[in-house]
Order: C-alpha cells, then sequence, then structure tokens
C-alpha cells in the first residue's frame, strides 16, 4: 500500500510540473510572438460630450447602453485603438464576466486550476487564429485591466474570451446560448428583397448584457464591414459588410472536444472582411477547423437569399432552402447532419424544435413582411398558437436574456439593433453606406437615423416588464433563502404559466423539509410546458427525492 501511494503521489507530483512548465511554455511563446509589436499610447481628443477621438478613428455613446466605434488601419493598429477608445467598457465587460464565472464555479481552486486547463488548451487555439485577428486582440488586450490577471495574462484571457460562445455551449450543450434567426425574400417582402432577423440569447448575466458596442472597421485589406460586439471583443456574431454579405452565428449540438480550432466568431468575422456573397463565403468558412458545431447563417444582396453553413469539427455542410425563407434555431437541417440521432434528439428533446416551429408559424400568418414584421416576431414571448407558456421559457422566441436582436436589410446596407430591456426597447437603425462615405467625424451629430426608428413595447414595458422584473428580484431571494411563504405565493402568481416558477417553489419547501408541499408544486411545474427532456428528468427526480423522504418519515 505505502508503495502505491509512493508511486501515486509521484505521478501526480510530475503531472503538476508538467502542467505548470506547459504554462510557463505558453507564456514564452506568447511572449516571443508579441515582441514584432511596439506599444503607443494614443492621446484621446474629447469632441463633445458623447465622442472621444484618436485621430480618424472615434467612439461615440448614442444612448444608455449603446455605443458606435469607428476603426481603420492596419490590424494591431486597429486593436490598440479601439482598446484605448474603450478601455472603459473593456473592463465593465470583463468584470460582469469574471463575476458570473465567479457564481458558476465560486471555488477558488477550482478557478486557479482552470487557468492552467486554458494553458493546455491555448497552443491549439493560438495556432488556429488567423494572424491578423491575433494582432488585433493583442492590440486591444492592452487596455485590459491587470485585476484579473489571477485567471491568466490580459492577452490570453482575452483571447480566450473569444472563444467564450463556442465554450458556452460544449460544456452542457449549455444552455448559455440558444438563438433564434430566420430571412425572408422573394413573395416574402414587399419589394422582393432579403430580410433577416435574428435574437443573439447568449447569457453571461444581466450586466453584460447592458451595453453593446456597433463597431464599424475599415480595414486595410477586404471589405468595410460592421458587427455588433462589446467591449475587448473583435469577433462577430451578428454583421454585414458592405457587399450586403451578413454572418449571424447559431449553436448546434456538440461533442466535449478537448482541441481547440478556431472561434467561430473569428470565423464569422473573417467572413464579413473577406466574402462578398454566399459562394465566397462558403470558400472562407471552409479554410477553418472549428471545435464546436455551428451554424452560420449567411445573407447576400448579390444572391438575394439566405443559406446556412453547418460547421462540425472536421467537416462543412451547405443547407439550403428551395422556399423564400429559412429558419436557424440550434439543430442541423441537411441530410447530412440532420439525420443523426444526436441532431434528432436536439429537435426533439431540447427546445430548438419548438422555436423553429414557432417561426414557422409566424411566417405562416401572413404573405409579406417588413422590418417592423420581424421586430413583431423577435419579441414573440408566446408559445404555440398563441399560448402562454411562461415569461423566460427557453422554447419562446424571445426568451428575455438576450445580449442583442438584429433586422438586417442588405440591399439598402441597412440595419437595425434593439435597445434595453431585451428585445423589448426601441430598435435604432444604422446606414452602412453613410458609415462608409462619412470618414470625418461630425461633431454634434448621431450616426443612428431617427426616422427609421422602431418604436419600443409600450404595452409590454408598461403591464409585463414590472411583473417579470418582480418574479426575478423574489426568484433572488428564493436563492440567498430570504424569501417567506407568503412571497412565494406571489412569486407563483407573478409567472404562473411557466415551469420555473412552480420548480422555485418545490426548491422552496424542501429547503423547509416540507417535502410533500414541494412534490405538489413539482407536480404542477411538470404539467407546464417544459423546455426539454434535461429539465424533466431534473424535476422529476427532485419529486422521487421528496417521495423517498415522505416514505421514510412516514415509518
Amino acid at each position: 500500500m505505502k508503495r502505491f501511494l509512493k508511486w501515486f503521489l509521484i505521478t501526480i507530483l510530475c503531472l503538476i510540473v508538467l502542467v505548470v512548465g506547459f504554462f510557463a511554455y505558453i507564456n514564452t511563446i506568447f511572449k516571443h510572438e508579441t515582441k514584432k509589436y511596439t506599444f503607443k499610447e494614443y492621446t484621446i481628443e474629447k469632441v463633445d460630450s458623447c465622442t472621444s477621438r484618436i485621430g480618424n478613428n472615434w467612439l461615440r455613446k448614442e444612448q444608455p447602453g449603446l455605443f458606435t466605434l469607428y476603426i481603420e488601419g492596419k490590424p494591431f493598429e486597429r486593436g490598440l485603438i479601439a482598446g484605448q477608445l474603450t478601455h472603459n467598457l473593456i473592463y465593465k465587460q470583463e468584470k460582469a464576466f469574471v463575476e458570473q464565472l465567479q457564481r458558476i464555479v465560486p471555488s477558488r481552486f477550482y478557478i486557479n486550476f482552470l487557468k492552467y486547463v486554458i494553458a493546455i488548451f491555448d497552443l491549439n487555439l493560438y495556432r488556429s487564429i488567423p494572424e491578423e485577428r491575433k494582432a488585433e486582440i493583442y492590440g486591444i488586450s492592452l487596455s485590459a485591466s491587470d485585476t484579473f490577471n489571477s485567471i491568466a495574462s490580459n492577452y490570453q484571457r482575452i483571447l480566450n474570451y473569444h472563444g467564450a460562445h463556442d465554450l458556452g455551449h460544449m460544456l452542457s450543450n449549455l444552455g448559455m446560448v440558444g438563438c433564434t434567426s430566420f430571412g425572408v425574400w422573394d413573395e416574402k417582402t414587399p419589394d422582393g428583397k432579403l430580410l433577416i432577423g435574428r435574437n443573439f440569447d447568449f447569457y453571461v448575466g444581466d450586466e453584460f448584457a447592458k451595453e453593446k458596442i456597433i463597431a464599424f472597421i475599415r480595414p486595410d485589406s477586404g471589405y468595410f464591414h460592421t458587427f455588433v460586439t462589446w467591449g475587448g471583443m473583435m469577433g462577430a456574431v451578428s454583421g454585414m459588410n458592405e457587399k450586403g454579405l451578413t454572418v449571424t452565428i447559431n449553436a448546434a449540438n456538440s461533442n466535449v472536444v478537448l482541441a481547440a480550432a478556431t472561434p467561430v466568431s473569428l470565423v464569422a468575422r473573417q467572413i464579413l472582411q473577406y466574402a462578398s456573397n454566399i459562394d465566397e463565403a462558403v470558400a472562407v468558412a471552409s479554410k477553418f477547423d472549428v471545435f464546436v458545431s455551428e451554424l452560420f447563417l449567411i445573407g447576400s444582396a448579390y444572391d438575394n437569399k439566405a443559406i446556412i453553413i453547418e460547421k462540425r469539427p472536421g467537416s462543412q455542410i451547405l443547407y439550403e432552402t428551395n422556399k423564400s425563407f429559412i429558419i436557424s434555431t440550434n439543430h442541423f437541417q441537411s441530410t447530412q447532419n440532420g439525420s443523426s440521432a444526436e441532431a434528432r434528439k436536439q429537435k426533439l428533446n431540447t427546445a430548438s424544435g419548438y422555436r423553429n416551429n414557432l417561426v414557422m408559424e409566424c411566417l405562416n400568418q401572413q404573405k409579406q413582411f417588413t422590418a417592423q414584421d420581424v421586430v413583431k416576431i423577435l419579441r414573440d414571448t408566446l408559445g404555440n398558437q398563441g399560448k402562454s407558456i411562461g415569461l423566460g421559457n427557453e422554447k419562446t422566441i424571445n426568451q428575455l436574456i438576450g445580449h442583442h436582436s438584429i433586422i438586417f436589410y442588405p440591399e439598402k446596407r441597412m440595419f437595425w439593433v434593439s435597445t434595453s430591456p431585451y428585445q423589448i426597447g426601441g430598435f435604432v437603425c444604422y446606414d452602412l453606406n453613410k458609415m462608409i462615405d462619412e470618414k470625418a467625424l461630425v461633431p454634434g451629430t448621431r450616426s443612428v437615423i431617427d426616422s427609421a426608428y422602431i418604436q419600443p413595447d409600450r404595452e409590454f414595458l408598461i403591464k409585463s416588464l414590472p411583473r417579470y422584473q418582480h418574479y426575478l428580484n423574489l426568484k433572488k431571494k428564493i436563492s440567498a433563502h430570504t424569501i417567506d411563504e407568503k412571497e412565494i405565493e406571489m412569486f407563483v402568481s407573478l409567472n404562473s404559466d411557466y415551469f420555473d416558477a412552480y420548480e422555485q417553489a418545490g426548491d422552496y419547501y424542501v429547503f423547509k423539509n416540507q417535502y410533500s408541499n414541494a412534490m405538489l408544486f413539482y407536480e404542477k411545474s411538470l404539467r407546464c410546458e417544459m423546455p426539454g427532456e434535461k429539465e424533466i428528468d431534473r424535476i422529476r427526480k427532485k419529486y422521487a427525492d421528496c417521495q423517498g423522504k415522505t416514505n421514510k418519515n412516514s415509518q
């Protein structure tokens, strides 16, 4: 036994030395690679109360939570200037991200262990990212805060955050992401031109979603392009270029892959910068491998239609439709990928198939759609046939967690972006052609097109949102065990069609050792519209545990 223990401890020690050594090796590579870049601190000119400028580059606060960023130049210069203009936003965004990470992984030991896991992951990640993107990311990382260096160096952290979308859906097929997007064209729009709508439901806490940046990039090579982003992020999840080529990305079912490849947001950025039509977008995407499965919805003014590139580690399939619309949620639809057991399970046993059917139902309700009609679909919080299934339900198109919602009109190079809260606030309009031509910043002006503004959903803001916010506040009290029984009744009544309300109430009674009451609420939860098999299994297990304890207490 002593001999076994001795060799076991030696083995563990060797593994620790190897991991620490590898971490040091990765840091050495990073330091060597970044020596070719020279840091320069620019003078930031205050143009007016809302606008800052470095040379031709500028950042403007359009309204609370919405910023417009214009950047030009070579890759490292673009990143460096973007970082210095947005350094406060980078800190706020990273703080929100890290705080959410600490809520998910509260152990200090595991957080520290995570940085060594990241180091092992980093070697393939670093080798899989185009030099242009690495230069941009290194430039912007120089404005990141040293506050979070206990996790990793500034460059390593910012580099890895570009893969957060990928890791988010890989590790649970996780439930951090549940996006919905669709396109309509030909007879489905008044002028026959393509319209695309998308909800980006990537949830990393409420603070993370408070501020968004609309970045406009004039690169030294490739096409002028725009994308919705946040502080420190140079990848694209929703964007359009000067040729009217759009990209939005949705997670698909993935297995856990230990070797990193190119983060999907950086693949999307490459498409925006270097593709002018669908064929070119497919060609650009094919140059990269990914470490998670992803759905790239590509819209094209040139082709006047949209398609989906289904990427999996090691493969790429093009999905097209012969109809005048296309829908993308979170499952494969091509013959090659969609017929697998995993894809069918994803479609039938999660919220993805239900949301796909919801969008189909909406598209069948009228003949043609304007941008305002697309917004109405993206704001929809109801289930099939207008049934209430609870605010926040993952099966709804609008899950009230979205970082942003966006509508593209590629033919006119126009797009509309949501403002807080969620998709309920107004949608501001940008004209990409105006931004291309407007090289010189005009002080005191706005980048958005006020005449094309889409009004907020005032009825929801007045009637439904306060109830939902009250519901969320009481849910926090349940988690903190500071709620009383009268408030539990109020909590359930605020969102009485939602399975989560009854599950949370059941959890409250379990904490109080009132297992019979808990079972009553778990039963009610199971009678609601459930997002998927995972939630059903979880609540059934809770019910069975309570039943076992009730039987034991009665003996």
